[in-house]
């Protein structure tokens, strides 16, 4: 290739690039510096006038709250009975799919369809049905004979009924990554295993799960930060309540920046938030590495 060839190369790329670039400055990058920036200060929407920096403040009084930890654990349960319920329905449920019936194409649609629906559609018509007095949940409860429930009355049956809509909402995501994995999976180690006199269950165990594990781990790793991340279903079903009893980080950040107008602080929790998350998903994917079969020779 010659030099003038090669100029022409790379300002075809540099062409190609800048407005992937542009938009990613843009709509990430600034906004970013701009929340970090905030963060430091005593930036509110009240008072705009009296901005100023004020350091690490925002931060001491984040750690020192008891509002911040009690979202902190709700956000933590929240996520890890979420993600822990969609992916043994969703492994569960591709596993039962992965042999080929003449109902499993139906059915395959059928399990899809949460994934389909508008997200704020769906959680509003949960909300109707969980009405204590006239919602079909309680009603189908008197009509077998057990006592109606209010779901999102009391904080522990709000937060399982926060996971169980959470769960149908987003099993169809763990469903597809594992449905794929099963389909591009090597048959031959659950061939063997067959002929070794190992049964469906002692199999799948064995040797399907282990194998399935890598496209596990990424099903974990997103819908984990996505479930970190939840505000709609939270939002419309509970508003954070009873009290304070569902009120996560992301529902916190949002009442102190878009109810009390304290940007400063709200920018600290959203900051506060993505280290987190990226910690998290680090830790589990160092693991994951540790965890990793290694090949013999």
């Amino acid at each position: 290739m010659t030099a003038q060839a090669a100029r022409e190369r790379r300002r075809f790329v540099l062409l190609m690039l800048t407005p992937a670039t542009v938009l990613l400055v843009g709509l990430t990058i600034i906004p970013f510096a701009i929340s970090v920036a905030f963060s430091f200060s005593n930036y509110s929407l009240v008072t705009p006038d009296d901005f100023a920096f004020i350091w690490f403040e925002n931060y001491e009084r984040m750690f020192a709250s008891a509002e911040f930890w009690n979202a902190l654990r709700v956000t933590v349960i929240f996520t890890v009975a979420a993600v822990a319920v969609e992916l043994v329905l969703g492994v569960g449920i591709a596993a039962l799919l992965h042999h080929e019936t003449r109902a499993v194409p139906f059915l395959r649609i059928v399990y899809l369809l949460p994934l389909a629906i508008t997200p704020v559609a769906a959680v509003f018509t949960f909300r109707i049905m969980l009405n204590p007095s006239l919602g079909v949940f309680n009603y189908l409860l008197k009509q077998i004979g057990l006592p109606p429930q209010d779901w999102l009355g009391t904080p522990a049956m709000a937060i399982a009924t926060l996971v169980a809509v959470d769960a149908w909402q987003w099993t169809p995501f763990i469903l597809l990554i594992a449905a794929g994995g099963l389909a591009a999976m090597d048959q031959e180690p659950l061939e063997a295993a067959a002929m070794d006199g190992a049964g469906p269950v002692t199999s799948f165990f064995h040797h399907t799960l282990p194998m399935l594990f890598p496209y596990l781990a990424v099903a974990i790793v997103f819908r984990s930060i996505d479930a970190f991340k939840t505000f709609d279903i939270i939002f419309v079903l509970t508003g954070g309540g009873p009290g304070i009893a569902t009120r996560t980080l992301n529902l916190l950040a949002y009442k102190q920046g878009i109810e009390f107008l304290s940007m400063g602080y709200a920018a600290a929790l959203a900051i506060v938030m993505l280290i987190f998350t990226i910690i998290a998903s680090q830790v589990f994917l160092r693991r994951i590495n540790l965890f990793r079969p290694r090949a013999t020779m």
